[in-house]
């Protein structure tokens, strides 16, 4: 889709279009996995109107429920900790962490109630990739599928061992697709990023699509001591050549986007607040056990991701205030644009089902 509407980043209805036949339906990532790692472990995932309890039980199986009481439908958790079991704060019913209602207060007061076979709403869970993904949707084809070989090939990086160096929420000022188009798009460097990025890639990057999502390599800093460097700070593996020394960047539609190296990852997910307002979750981590010059690269990648960054997310506020003004109703993309057209055209897909 070469062509987008301006108005796909300003209209308030388009928007209430993308939460309920996107977001509702497609497979989302809730939190890391490193998050819900101990029994009683929980974390509530709040995005596009749905609350979503992500919990291990004392078995060590992860399990998703709909955060709401049988009862009357009161919220259940909040935020994320460890628990003992799920309590309602309202009227007291009690849950135990494998969902199933353990305790009714004086339940002889209601007409009919058949405790033993009451349980918390499901929501579709799984594993994968380090990361815990769910699903509002029955009819969700399976996650791998939706993923189209991307677990496959990103198995090497064990990104399960990923911890870390910081978690930070930015509240912005512009539509939530603006920020995961930017992050894909080559054609903005030479301008935005002229004393950051472009003095150390000599060509654009490669797109590789994966049905709904996209794969972007990127050789950076092509150096002679390069090869040396990456064999230093590879652990994990097996990695190719081209593993090692390119950054990998992965769009999973429909809002998860990762820089993937053997010694870090970058994780970008944007959630829509408004048509002209989002949040972006934004994460650097390194492998867990990382010393030595391993360490220090990280740590040296994640200011340089930083600096980054802050001219992306200045040039998005100038973008959003632009596009708000309707001058410019339809958007033409170009070649090095092609993730974001890749993007749309998915995005199309997805709204225009009945």
């Amino acid at each position: 889709m070469r062509s987008v509407p301006g108005t796909r980043y300003t209209d308030p209805e388009f928007l209430d279009v993308e939460k309920t036949r996107v977001f509702r339906k497609a497979w989302v990532v809730a939190c890391p996995l490193w998050q819900v790692a101990k029994a009683g472990d929980f974390f509530c995932f709040e995005q596009f109107g749905a609350s979503v309890i992500i919990v291990r039980d004392a078995q060590g199986e992860l399990r998703a429920f709909q955060n709401t009481c049988l009862h009357r439908g009161s919220r259940l958790l909040e935020g994320a900790g460890n628990t003992p079991e799920i309590r309602c704060r309202y009227h007291g019913w009690r849950y135990g962490l494998d969902g199933h209602l353990e305790h009714v207060p004086r339940p002889d007061g209601f007409e009919e109630l058949a405790c033993e076979k009451m349980h918390l709403h499901r929501v579709r869970l799984r594993v994968l990739l380090g990361f815990v993904w769910i699903t509002l949707s029955k009819d969700a084809p399976e996650l791998e599928q939706s993923l189209g070989g991307i677990a496959e090939e990103l198995a090497p990086y064990e990104l399960s061992q990923m911890r870390p160096i910081q978690e930070k929420v930015f509240p912005l000022p512009t539509n939530w697709k603006a920020v995961l188009e930017n992050a894909t798009d080559f054609y903005h460097v030479p301008f935005v990023h002229s004393s950051t990025v472009t003095p150390h890639v000599a060509t654009g990057p490669d797109m590789r699509s994966y049905g709904d999502n996209t794969r972007q390599t990127l050789h950076i800093a092509p150096y002679g001591w390069r090869g040396w460097l990456d064999d230093k700070c590879s652990r994990g593996g097996p990695y190719t050549r081209k593993q090692k020394s390119s950054l990998h960047k992965y769009l999973i539609f429909p809002n998860f986007l990762i820089n993937v190296l053997p010694y870090h990852l970058t994780v970008m997910q944007v959630w829509p607040v408004e048509a002209d307002k989002c949040e972006l979750h934004y994460a650097f981590c390194r492998r867990k056990g990382a010393r030595g010059i391993e360490l220090a690269r990280a740590y040296a990648t994640w200011g340089a991701s930083r600096y980054i960054l802050r001219e992306d997310l200045h040039i998005l506020k100038w973008f959003q205030e632009g596009v708000a003004t309707d001058a410019v109703r339809m958007q033409r993309l170009h070649e090095e644009e092609e993730a974001a057209a890749h993007f749309h055209g998915v995005l199309s897909k997805w709204v225009e089902r009945a």
